[in-house]
């Protein structure tokens, strides 16, 4: 009997350990799937899996792995440094709900994880897969953390998220930095509302952030530092996106303005906006926001600098009017930016308006009287979009309006009827409407190409001579004067141009910053022309302004002519001539070849009769052509009393300092922005203004070795990547002799800069005796 007992305990022993061993034995596929991961590996031996298991699910269990009822639904191996490839039968561990592989390196393709539907968390950041398949995110329902960062993707074309990651609806992470993301951004994440952090940083994105965004509940969003200029447009849908605590936009090109409304963002604590392109003012709900970190570094904010109430604040790099925080922007700055703000503060003038006093550093398309006040607004064809603020009318000493060639809708503000010294207001080529504003007969408005207000075919109140105001400093009387005083219409902010016969008018003012074509533009233009092989005919005459016309006192003009068998006195007229305001003019003539060079100073207290180095010179020839060159290169004038002793006379000092390249380089007008590449040109340029300036008359040179010295610089000219482009009607981006071809070729279209009619205003009137034109049978 006791026998039988103990063999029926061996029995039921023997029994149960069978059933336990049949619930223990790990399913074969998702045994076959482990092996071939191990085998995939270059050192396996990390895993400690043991050599000839056949039981991962245990017991024991195999490190790392993790089962149920014998199916495996866990892997975990972060960071212990492994290298190999994924078997790309992956997904058919079809229990698996948690993967960590983080941290690794994993190579080759990145297996398929279609069919996955109970796989809650995959983190496979930081390794170095380089493939994603198409069908990845095809049937993730259950999934809640998606984690690719840091792997080189389709490295050379990129990928982009596919529209079945949508039906992942449990998704609340999701993390693809540096994955080489392309493309725009879906609008279905922002429609996904259980996705709480997205983390997209350091890819290729594009495009804007979608208006779907402004719907969703994230409170993590990440899309900064996007290559190949990154992601653009405006980020006004984030004031909707209520929930957000951390936001990074930061190393993108956002454009438009910060939302006023960004204070809405309650639970916002980080906020990074460093190096975009958002313009205008910094709004107040901003600065009162409590946050840890705002960064605005590197944008185009403009106005004064907010008190601010975060934690850590950055805003470096912005054309704000004060540095110190609190503190205002003068009166006709807030006129200014307002104006900006109405045509949606445009790049290429944020970029350049900057600072507390438009009379003062790089204000593009301004200009001003005597008294620091902006008289002209010249913003000819400048892309502008949006509507004529009526703050123009807060700057009263207005002369000129040049607003041409734009897309501006809207109205004219009724305002500006009250500009009293306005004269001229060209809205001509935009999309302007009814009502238009009554103005006074002495202004001049000129609306064609308007089609709304009625066919766009007006052209109101053209002012009579009468009518025009005085000059901001009074001339001498036309009896007197060698030259015509010019219309207030006329501003070294506007190229006229006007075809006489076959002579060519040029009259304008130079940008800064464009030194070597203000030197080689009297010379180059003819070079382009004579260039042309007899294609047309070249203009008989060129006349250039490099400084103000506009004003009486600091006025030089430099000419070029086609020599013809006339006799050069006759076509000049040289002659130094005095008048009771103190201003001479002097002619510089010169022939060389079929180039006739003529450079006259008007005012400037007389560059050939000025006291050089002890003596005085009354001969009149390239003398004050050298001093032109030093004036342009060192932005000063060429005698000014205020200045020291030492260096009130300009050619006597730069006589001394020319031969140093140290002292040069210091004297060179900073506005220049010299670099040691161009500097080889400035020495050229210097050392022709030292030869045309010798204190020996006989030791100057003729004018054709100024064309031998300065020609071949025509040549090198190297275009400029400058938002100025098309200023003035000149595209500095095209080389030298392209761009002054431009001119002939408008010329031979009948184009014009300005709706004035004529452009005799700035250039000095006929000497006694000199030919009506060139083609004249007076001119022998």
């Amino acid at each position: 009997m006791g026998g039988e007992s103990m063999n029926l305990c061996k029995l039921l022993f023997l029994l149960l350990g069978c059933v336990t061993l049949g619930y223990s034995v790990t399913d074969p596929n998702d045994l076959k799937i482990l092996l071939d991961f191990q085998k995939g590996l270059e050192n396996p031996e990390l895993l400690k899996w043991p050599a000839n298991g056949d039981d991962p699910c245990g017991p024991p269990l195999w490190p790392h792995v993790f089962c149920s009822n014998g199916r495996v639904t866990q892997i975990q191996v972060q960071n212990m440094g492994l290298k190999g490839s994924l078997p790309q039968n992956f997904n058919q561990l079809s229990k698996l709900y948690n993967i960590g592989l983080q941290r690794n390196n994993f190579t080759g393709k990145l297996p398929t994880f279609k069919g996955l539907s109970e796989l809650e968390f995959a983190f496979l950041d930081y390794n170095n897969f380089d493939t994603i398949p198409s069908d990845f995110f095809v049937g993730l329902g259950s999934i809640r953390v998606l984690a690719l960062d840091g792997n080189p993707l389709n490295e050379s074309t990129g990928w982009s998220l596919p529209s079945e990651l949508a039906d992942s609806v449990q998704l609340t992470n999701f993390s693809a930095s540096s994955s080489n993301l392309a493309g725009s951004l879906p609008d279905f994440l922002g429609s996904m509302q259980s996705l709480s952090n997205l983390r997209l940083s350091y890819n290729r994105l594009s495009g804007e952030i979608p208006a779907s965004f402004g719907k969703s509940l994230m409170s993590t969003l990440l899309l900064n530092n996007q290559e190949g200029g990154g992601m653009s447009g405006p980020i006004d849908v984030i004031a909707s996106m209520t929930s957000l605590s951390q936001l990074w936009l930061h190393g993108n090109s956002f454009t438009g303005t910060i939302p006023e409304n960004i204070g809405d963002l309650s639970l916002l604590r980080d906020l990074n906006l460093n190096g975009n392109k958002l313009a205008g003012l910094v709004p107040q709900s901003l600065a009162d926001m409590q946050l840890d970190n705002l960064d605005l570094n590197n944008n185009q904010l403009m106005g004064p600098v907010p008190n601010f109430k975060a934690g850590k604040v950055s805003y470096e790099s912005n054309p704000f009017c004060q540095s110190k925080p609190g503190a205002e922007c003068a009166p006709e700055v807030n006129a200014l930016l307002e104006f900006l703000g109405g045509v949606n503060y445009p790049s290429i003038l944020t970029s350049q308006w900057s600072g507390n006093d438009p009379c003062q550093g790089p204000w593009l398309g301004l200009n001003c009287d005597s008294n620091s006040k902006v008289s002209v607004i010249n913003l000819l064809r400048h892309n502008l979009t949006g509507i004529l603020s009526p703050s123009i009318a807060k700057l009263d000493s207005l002369i000129q309006i040049g607003l041409g060639g734009n897309s501006l809708k809207g109205t004219i503000p009724s305002n500006f009827t009250n500009l009293n010294s306005l004269r001229l207001l060209d809205v001509s080529g935009n999309n302007l409407g009814p009502p238009l504003p009554k103005f006074q007969n002495s202004v001049k408005l000129v609306v064609v190409g308007n089609p709304l207000l009625d066919g766009g075919n007006q052209t109101q109140q053209t002012p009579s001579p009468a009518s025009n105001p005085p000059p901001e400093k009074s001339p001498p009387s036309p009896s007197t004067m060698p030259f015509s005083p010019p219309s207030p219409t006329s501003s070294s902010n506007t190229i006229q141009r006007k075809t006489q016969g076959s002579k060519l008018v040029i009259v304008g003012g130079i940008l800064a910053g464009s030194l070597l074509a203000i030197v080689l533009i009297a010379l180059s233009l003819y070079c382009c022309f004579k260039k042309r092989k007899e294609t047309s005919k070249p203009p008989s005459s060129i006349v250039v302004h490099p400084r103000d016309p506009s004003d009486p006192e600091n006025f030089v003009k430099i000419a070029i002519s086609s020599n013809t068998t006339r006799s050069l006195s006759t076509l000049t007229g040289t002659s130094s001539v005095s008048n009771t305001s103190g201003l001479t003019e002097n002619s510089s003539l010169a022939e060389s070849g079929n180039v006739v060079i003529s450079v006259q100073s008007i005012g400037l207290q007389s560059f050939d009769v000025i006291s050089v180095m002890g003596k005085i010179t009354t001969k009149v020839d390239v003398f004050s052509y050298g001093v032109v060159l030093m004036e342009l290169l060192t932005g000063l004038t060429a005698l000014d009393e205020e200045r020291s002793e030492e260096s009130r006379y300009l050619a006597e000092w730069f006589w001394r300092i020319k031969s140093s390249k140290e002292k040069l380089m210091a004297a060179i007008d900073p506005a220049l922005n010299v670099d040691e590449e161009t500097f080889e040109s400035i020495s050229t340029i210097a050392e022709l203004a030292g030869h045309c300036t010798s204190r020996d008359p006989n030791h100057r040179p003729d004018m054709g070795h100024a064309v031998n010295v300065l020609g071949p610089l025509v040549e090198k000219w190297k275009p400029v990547n400058d938002e100025s482009e098309d200023f003035y009607g000149i595209d500095y981006n095209q080389p030298l002799p392209q761009m002054l071809k431009v001119w002939q070729d408008a010329d031979s279209t009948g184009l014009s800069y300005t709706s004035l009619s004529d452009s005799k205003g700035s250039i000095p009137a006929r000497p006694a005796g000199f030919a009506e034109s060139f083609t004249s049978a007076d001119g022998r």
